[in-house]
Order: structure tokens, then C-alpha cells, then sequence
């Protein structure tokens, strides 16, 4: 009997220990991508590289004219970039798009398309990936578009029709010097959503078709993570999609997304992967602080995802540039302002105030 009672004391005392253990090992939650309430930008020390980024813009160069929080716009876009460039001056800045940042094909969206693009230039954007709806009157409208810009347009996996053969460049190399003084390369690379029934139109009478991403994407990495610092892509296809090819591909450090407004409100990733989507129309700008270990790997990145709503002032010389824009376009096109004394509801961020 004294025995049958050991044992069941042992069980006992192993099955607490268990749970202990258990407890224990309980991961953290996520880590939260919002800036620290009550401020604009996060504070902290200066990160060794910054980098920015937007995508499905579609050609919103003012906010989104939402009723809750209407959020975005070029001006509050480039007040965030300077206050961050004011409080981190020897830190480089880098911004990306994942693409989409096309409006309609009409004479008001090219306009707006337009001031978008030498918004982005003067801002700092280095690297663009090619949505699709960017080849909506397929690659001569958009080449002529794009022609004078300085900004690289890649992409990973769009290539001519029935071939591998990329269009542009499937990938790029910035170069800047970090806070240490120390040179950073950011390699970037850039895949859109797989459809076996895309189809634009393409260079000297060919057709345009997108690959399957990892397909492409396993041809390109191991030569641009050779030579670079920090591995990005840009993803414009869904949140699942990126998930599966950070998992296949792990030598990629961060994955900066957008698919149909979703984003993240709370970190993501895949082993040592980030995963960030940043919504759509520009009412987000992600934001990246990246450092390095001694062999120049990524050894920390802290991201913050900046809702640019009211909170956010204005920058006046982008404001004017904007407004100015505005001006210029057909009759009927005019973004509806509000009127004297008119109040702008605010709703708390989330899913009730994207």
C-alpha cells in the first residue's frame, strides 16, 4: 500500500513539475508594432540603417478620405521621414515600395500618378516593385511613365510570356553609409501574386506573364544575399503567400508586404524572417530600425507601423506641392474638403478605424 502511495505522489509531483515547465516556456506575445501612445515616432538610440516603406498606394497623394480617421498623404508622409531624419541625423534612410502605387488610367489618376512618383524621388524612395495594377495599359505606357525617374523599378518574377526571362531588373543593391560610418547593402528583390491567367502587354510585341515566386526567387537569392547586408523582398501578394516562402527561404531577412489593406498590427515571422504589411492607399508607413552584428548580419530590427492620421501635422512644403496638384486636375476630380467648423471623426486605430 505504501508503495501504490509513493507512486502516486510521484505522479503527482511530476505532473506540477510539468505544468511549471510548461509555464515556463510559454512564449512572450507578439511584440506590438505600435508607436508608443502619445507619440508620433518611437524614441530610442540611432539604428544602424532605416528603412521605410508603402505600397498599394494606388495614387493617393492626399489622406484616404475616409469617414473614421482618415488617414495618409504625401505631406504627413514626409513629416514622419523628417522628424525621424531631425532626431537620427547621421542615420541613412531608405525607403521601398511594394508595389501598386498606380492610380486609375484617366487623365485625373496620371496626374496624380505622376506627382506621386516625383513625391516618392524627393523623398528618397530607392527601389520599386512592379504591381500589376502598374501595368494596367501594359509595359510601353508604363516604360514612358517610369522614363527620368530615379528610383530602380524591379521585379523578381514577372517575365515574358512562356519563358523565366525577367523584364526588369529582378533585383538591386543599395548602397549607403550607416551610422558608424560603415557601408550597408541592401539587397532587394520583389515578386507579385501568382496567376496562370495574367497577361499584359509586353516589350517588342511579347507578352507579359508572372512566375511562380518561389521558383524565381530561388534563382535570384543565393547571388544578391552573397552581396548584400540585409536581404529584403517586397511582396505584393497575400499575407498566407509570404508566410510560405519565408518559411522556404530563410536567408531572406525582412518581408514588406501589401495585399488587399491587410496589415500587421503586431509582429509576424517565420523563423528568423520578419513579415511586415503595411495596408493600402498610404494611410501606413512601416518603419524599420536595423542593426548588425560584428560580420554585418542583422542582429536587431524594431519595426513601428505609423497610422498617419490627424495626429500627424503636415509637412507645409509637400502640403503646397500637393495642393497645387490638386488644382490642376479636371473639373469633378477635386478631392472633397471639408467645411468651416465641420468635425472629422476620429476613431481609436484598429479594425473599426483603418
Amino acid at each position: 500500500m505504501s508503495t501504490i502511495r509513493g507512486l502516486l505522489r510521484l505522479a503527482v509531483l511530476a505532473a506540477a513539475i510539468g505544468v511549471a515547465f510548461a509555464e515556463s516556456v510559454t512564449p512572450p506575445p507578439p511584440r506590438s508594432l505600435e508607436v508608443p501612445e502619445g507619440a508620433l515616432v518611437a524614441p530610442g538610440k540611432a539604428a544602424e540603417l532605416e528603412l521605410m516603406f508603402t505600397g498599394d498606394v494606388i495614387g493617393y497623394i492626399e489622406d484616404c478620405g475616409c469617414k473614421l480617421n482618415p488617414a495618409g498623404g504625401l505631406s504627413r508622409r514626409a513629416w514622419l521621414l523628417n522628424r525621424l531624419k531631425l532626431n537620427y541625423p547621421g542615420t541613412p534612410f531608405v525607403l521601398l515600395d511594394s508595389g501598386n502605387f498606380s492610380d486609375n488610367p484617366t487623365e485625373a489618376g496620371e496626374i496624380r500618378t505622376q506627382a506621386l512618383l516625383d513625391a516618392m524621388v524627393s523623398m528618397g524612395y530607392k527601389a520599386v516593385n512592379v504591381g500589376d495594377r502598374d501595368l494596367t495599359l501594359g509595359y510601353e505606357d508604363f516604360h514612358k511613365r517610369i522614363s527620368g525617374v530615379d528610383m530602380a523599378f524591379i521585379s523578381t518574377n514577372i517575365v515574358k510570356q512562356g519563358t523565366n526571362d525577367t523584364v526588369f531588373p529582378s533585383s538591386t543593391v543599395v548602397e549607403v553609409k550607416g551610422t558608424s560610418g560603415k557601408p550597408v547593402r541592401i539587397g532587394v528583390m520583389g515578386v507579385l501574386r501568382y496567376s496562370p491567367v495574367w497577361q499584359k502587354a509586353g516589350p517588342e510585341g511579347t507578352n507579359l506573364a508572372v512566375a511562380q515566386p518561389a521558383e524565381m526567387i530561388k534563382a535570384v537569392l543565393p547571388e544578391l544575399r552573397a552581396k548584400s547586408d540585409v536581404v529584403v523582398l517586397l511582396a505584393s501578394l497575400s499575407k498566407e503567400d509570404a508566410h510560405e516562402l519565408a518559411k522556404q527561404f530563410q536567408d531572406i531577412d525582412l518581408v514588406l508586404g501589401t495585399y488587399g489593406g491587410i496589415y500587421n498590427a503586431v509582429e509576424e515571422n517565420e523563423g528568423r524572417v520578419k513579415i511586415y504589411y503595411s495596408g493600402n492607399q498610404g494611410k501606413r508607413v512601416g518603419e524599420s530600425r536595423v542593426n548588425f552584428d560584428a560580420k554585418r548580419k542583422p542582429s536587431d530590427i524594431t519595426t513601428y507601423m505609423h497610422f498617419l492620421t490627424a495626429r500627424y501635422p503636415d509637412d507645409k512644403p509637400m502640403h503646397d506641392v500637393v495642393a497645387a496638384v490638386t488644382a490642376k486636375l479636371p473639373k469633378g476630380d477635386q478631392p472633397e474638403k471639408p467645411q468651416v467648423g465641420q468635425k472629422i471623426q476620429i476613431a481609436p486605430p484598429g479594425p473599426g478605424g483603418q
